[in-house]
């Protein structure tokens, strides 16, 4: 005669392992309804309306190839995606160049006051609003601003150099809003660093310079990786800081995007926001690449 007890048992266990196997799925659920809602249905359609057509101000149902050939071949649509990659690289490039010594420097500190307020500076340009920050740029850079009147003052310059509503002022503004996606996941790939290393190469013989080159930079750069990944992603989609330091002379994916769909030229939106998806995923793709060798 079988256990009652035993025969509940028996009974309840499958329930608890679909339960088990479920709740993950459960706990996913709501962000992958608002994944499925705000992001892959509204790329769907836009890849959809990529292959309409758009004739005298209106949208036509009617399939055609001409926005991505446009994209491919004309040399206006080839100027914009090539400054648009070079608005990001010298941003990325000028953002690591000041970014790691500061997360060498936030590493090195030792007292933790000081640290905190380091800390505090780098990150502040996230904590200021983008539209605030660029008018701050547009004043510091203008013909009369502080840094054309040092450039002045310390004969750098004779006459004042433009720096705003041009790529030079977009590039440094820029800069400036990543160096917190820059500086920490440096800092966090050099707090990972065994002290003891870089004592035992000074016991050695190695002076700073070699301690740096061959012990320092070779660990830290996954921290290095990940942040050329964040930074130039970010660069590529930025929108407020070249329209507004730009002047209308820098021209990238992002605002041709705006235009486009200010003048409900759906197809031309659509291929440029999938031209910047396609850039950003290949970005990515490269850089996980180059993490997992870095990383070996």
């Amino acid at each position: 005669m079988v256990d009652p007890a035993a025969r509940t048992l028996a009974a309840a266990r499958p329930r608890r392992e679909w339960r088990r196997r479920a709740m993950p799925w459960l706990l996913l659920a709501p962000s992958l309804a608002l994944m499925l809602y705000a992001f892959v249905l509204p790329m769907l359609t836009f890849f959809e309306y990529s292959f309409y057509t758009f004739r005298r101000g209106k949208l036509i149902d009617e399939f055609s190839l001409a926005t991505y050939r446009r994209f491919l071949f004309d040399a206006y649509y080839q100027t914009i995606v090539f400054d648009t990659l070079w608005m990001a690289a010298l941003t990325t490039v000028l953002a690591l160049a000041i970014g790691y010594p500061l997360a060498f420097a936030l590493w090195r500190l030792e007292r933790p006051w000081m640290k905190r307020w380091l800390s505090l500076i780098i990150f502040s340009p996230i904590i200021v609003s983008v539209v605030v920050r660029s008018y701050g740029w547009i004043v510091l850079l203008a013909d009369q601003g502080p840094v054309n009147w040092v450039l002045k003052t310390t004969g750098l310059a004779a006459e004042p150099v433009t720096l705003v509503f041009n790529l030079s002022g977009v590039v440094l503004s820029l800069a400036h809003v990543f160096l917190p996606f820059v500086v920490f996941p440096i800092y966090s790939s050099m707090s990972r660093i065994d002290p003891a290393l870089r004592e035992a190469a000074m016991d050695l013989g190695a002076g700073w310079l070699r301690t740096f080159r061959s012990v320092t930079l070779p660990l830290t750069l996954p921290g290095v990786v990940a942040a050329v990944q964040i930074a130039f992603t970010l660069a590529l989609g930025a929108f407020v800081t070249p329209a507004m330091l730009g002047g209308g002379r820098v021209l990238v994916l992002p605002l041709q995007v705006y235009n486009a769909t200010a003048e409900i030229n759906w197809p031309v939106a659509a291929v440029g926001g999938l031209v910047l998806l396609v850039i950003a995923i290949i970005v990515v793709a490269l850089c996980n690449r180059l993490l997992k060798y870095s990383e070996a």
